[in-house]
């Protein structure tokens, strides 16, 4: 309660609001002179002395401004407060000029009923006689900071809408996270910034999308935060915003991003980037330059970050739009080629068979024994070569049916001592030789598959290469770190134009891809390979032999080794 009463005119535009306000200040102890009327308001401060004036910027009839110019002709006019609902620079400027010794924004008028004395006493606008040459000091000041703070409002508010409008007209995520992070550090002036996006899975948790340290981008390794850990994380698991005035002090923080940069955080302001179903990353400020992140900068970020989030979801799902349609477009591809593959493969031995069965059929009485032994054999190595194709084909459905297998770490020496067993009637029927290493590296893959591949390679280089076949087989470590697995034959070799071509049926010619057997086989190869994160390939010339090879990332001491009766014991 104040000591002795001061008197106040308020002369509202909303009269159930300005009862509000009058039954506020009373309990406050202000006596609160209430007009709907601006020209009644202007004849009250003629007939009273009042301390303060409240004016609301909407008045029935007529504005506020002309009443505030009325009041300016006066000769005396106490302070006077304007009231506003909305920021709005010009409007406001005006008020001040025209004698409004400060401006208070209503917006929710429960809020600012309750806080009306404190915005009393810091405007020191009930004094009794002339203000002295500090107070109007003091006065021209907070003007000036009112009028500052509405311009970057309006700045702010003026970005976040040219910004919302591009952020929805693009579908690129990177174009998306330069846009979100550049125009946060331009309205809140951080030193740096970083975008966590969480893997579509989830189960890996945020992946470091972008580092901007002084307006820069950083390029880093890939940085990865489990969910609930680090700041991000917290932010990711739970949905909500934070500010962290002391990173020190946070048991949250993870200095994960400052060592690989070479950073030094401070404090720091993240909101979650979420659409209105789910949270798809988290965005951080870094070290705001000057003061300490506050509400208002929260409020900003948020607002930007739920347009950045929907864009960057939009995006996603783009992307993945794009790749089904180029998957689907390739596998439509591969089964024509397949198909074409099957029908020429399939269509000679089963052509032979229909002969050498017409011919017994038709001639079985009249023929030596010796013949019909020869058309017999004929027709029942035909049909194991058609059996052998149903095989292969029935194999690549595996390959394409799974949809994930484990990844393991895999013992090379396990899968080609069981891939030998396969082939052992071939090495003895080709009198063949195969020398390989006692020790091998250990590889991330899948063994049943791997098992096929070796099996392709080994058998096509007993097929195809010299007379006897003498066939080396060994891994090397590529300079990448990946880990390159080959078979080199000591055959005639073969001009290699499009080594891709060699695994895809549809760009070889029929008769060189039937001549060197490398059809179906070799897609088998590719797919496997592929599906394990590596790649195939070939190298050959003429008179030096031909080595076919594939590719797959070195295992880690994390990734679990299957006991390898369990893994190779049977065949896929």
């Amino acid at each position: 309660m104040i000591t002795s009463a001061r008197r106040i005119l308020y002369i509202a535009g909303d009269p159930v609001v300005a009862r509000s306000f009058q039954g506020k200040l009373q309990k406050a102890g202000y006596l609160v002179d209430l007009t709907c009327d601006g020209a009644e308001g202007c004849a009250l401060l003629g007939q009273h002395a009042y301390d303060l004036v409240a004016l609301d910027q909407n008045l029935p009839l007529v504005g506020s401004l002309p009443i505030l110019q009325q009041m300016a002709n006066r000769s005396i006019v106490p302070p006077i407060i304007m009231i506003k609902a909305h920021p709005d620079i010009e409007a406001v400027s005006d008020a001040m000029r025209l004698g409004a010794g400060n401006v208070q924004l209503d917006g929710e008028s429960v809020q600012f009923l309750q806080s009306l004395p404190v915005i009393l006493a810091r405007n020191g606008a009930l004094h009794n006689g002339e203000l002295h040459d500090g107070e109007l000091h003091d006065r021209a000041h907070n003007q000036e900071q009112t009028l500052e703070e509405l311009r970057q409002h309006n700045r702010n508010l003026t970005l976040l809408n040219r910004v919302a409008q591009l952020l929805t007209s693009t579908l690129d995520i990177k174009e998306v996270i330069t846009q979100l992070v550049q125009t946060m550090s331009e309205m809140i002036d951080v030193e740096g910034s970083s975008v966590w996006l969480l893997n579509e899975s989830e189960s890996d948790g945020l992946v470091c999308a972008a580092i901007y340290a002084q307006g820069q981008r950083v390029t880093t390794a890939p940085l990865h935060l489990p969910i609930g850990q680090g700041i991000a994380g917290w932010v990711a698991e739970h949905g909500v915003s934070t500010i962290v005035p002391n990173v020190v002090q946070d048991q949250r923080f993870s200095s994960t991003v400052d060592r690989s940069i070479g950073f030094n955080t401070h404090s720091l302001l993240a909101v979650p980037l979420r659409t209105p179903h789910k949270t798809v990353g988290v965005l951080e400020l870094v070290n705001k330059r000057r003061g300490s992140f506050q509400e208002n900068d929260r409020v900003l970020a948020e607002t930007l970050a739920a347009s950045a989030a929907v864009a960057i979801e939009n995006a996603r799902l783009l992307q993945t739009l794009r790749q089904n349609r180029d998957e689907l477009q390739a596998r439509n591809e591969e089964l024509d080629a397949y198909a074409h593959t099957v029908a020429h493969d399939l269509k000679n031995p089963l052509t032979m068979i229909i002969g050498f069965a017409d011919l017994l059929r038709d001639n079985f009485d009249s023929l030596p024994p010796d013949n019909i032994q020869m058309f017999l054999n004929t027709i029942v190595e035909h049909g194991m070569k058609m059996s052998s194709i149903i095989d292969a084909l029935l194999r690549l459905a595996g390959v394409r049916g799974i949809d994930q297998v484990q990844l393991e770490a895999v013992d090379m020496g396990d899968v080609l001592s069981e891939t030998l067993k396969r082939i052992k009637h071939m090495l003895q029927e080709h009198n063949a030789e195969i020398i390989y290493p006692d020790t091998w590296p250990l590889a991330k893959g899948f063994g049943p598959w791997l098992e096929e591949v070796w099996y392709n390679y080994l058998s096509n280089g007993l097929k195809y290469g010299g007379t006897p076949p003498k066939l080396t087989v060994g891994a090397t470590v590529q300079a990448d770190g990946m880990l390159r697995f080959w078979v080199k034959d000591n055959g005639p070799g073969i001009k290699i134009d499009d080594p891709v071509a060699l695994f895809t049926p549809a760009r070889m010619p029929d008769s060189e891809r039937r001549r060197k057997g490398h059809g179906l086989g070799l897609s088998i190869v590719q797919r496997i390979v592929r599906r394990l994160g590596g790649s195939v390939g070939a190298e050959s010339k003429p008179g030096q032999g031909s080595t076919f090879y594939f590719d797959l990332p070195a295992a880690t001491a994390d990734d679990p080794l299957e006991d390898s009766k369990i893994q190779y014991g049977a065949n896929p």
